[in-house]
């Protein structure tokens, strides 16, 4: 009979393979031993990947090799059943225009069910993207992580998004002046050091809109 919990049993073939503890690998990766316990006894149905990923550097494997794999050696990124991965993305800038390139780095999981039901998107057009610079401030910090719905490239409703403005790489408040005459693009700042300006429609590129951001402490 095939295992109910193979994350429990993947991550306890590993705590065997390293000779190390419950309570050894909690400490060493900032978690509870409870959070271990309930991971091993599959009494945790939906344990966080933030954690999960913890365990796993300390016990020298990737998080995919963990959650996603029946083999601790294999490296694909394939999510158990319930969570969908999510890839990072980066933006290069060339010749006056702008390429989505798809990193080669370990991709985030979240839960299916959150990313359709709580932000109402397909999790096909979901996207990870690291924030460079202060223009959104506070609001969004350099640094921070954000999730980016590349289906959404109209700025209608207003909200902020990741653009090529026709000059620079940017994350920006959006709002589309379809009264203008043609239609153009007002881009804010909420840093406010920051003013104000617009771009013909036609002059920008808009990569995605922004739905969700995580922040290191």
């Amino acid at each position: 009979m095939p295992t109910q919990n193979p994350i429990g049993s993947r991550l306890k073939a590993q705590m065997h393979h390293c000779d190390i503890s419950s309570a050894e690998l909690a400490k060493r990766a900032d978690v509870k031993t409870s959070f271990i316990y309930d991971v091993l006894s599959g009494k945790s149905a939906n344990p966080s990947p933030a954690k999960l990923a913890r365990l796993a550097e300390v016990l020298g494997i990737s998080l995919s090799a963990l959650i996603g794999s029946a083999d601790a050696r294999d490296e694909q990124d394939t999510p158990p059943n319930n969570y969908v991965a999510i890839s990072r993305i980066t933006v290069s800038i060339r010749a006056g225009s702008a390429r989505v390139l798809e990193e080669k780095a370990e991709p985030y999981y979240f839960r299916e069910a959150w990313v359709r039901e709580r932000l109402g998107a397909n999790p096909s057009d979901m996207r990870m993207m690291r924030i460079v610079g202060d223009g959104m401030e506070p609001t969004l910090c350099n640094g921070d992580m954000v999730m980016l719905n590349v289906a959404k490239k109209t700025a209608t409703p207003p909200g902020i998004f990741v653009l090529f403005d026709g000059n620079d790489l940017a994350v920006k408040r959006l709002e589309y002046l379809a009264h203008e005459a043609p239609p153009r693009l007002r881009i804010m700042s909420d840093n406010k050091k920051y003013a104000a300006y617009e771009r013909l429609f036609d002059e920008a590129t808009i990569i995605g809109r922004v739905v969700w951001f995580a922040r290191e402490i």
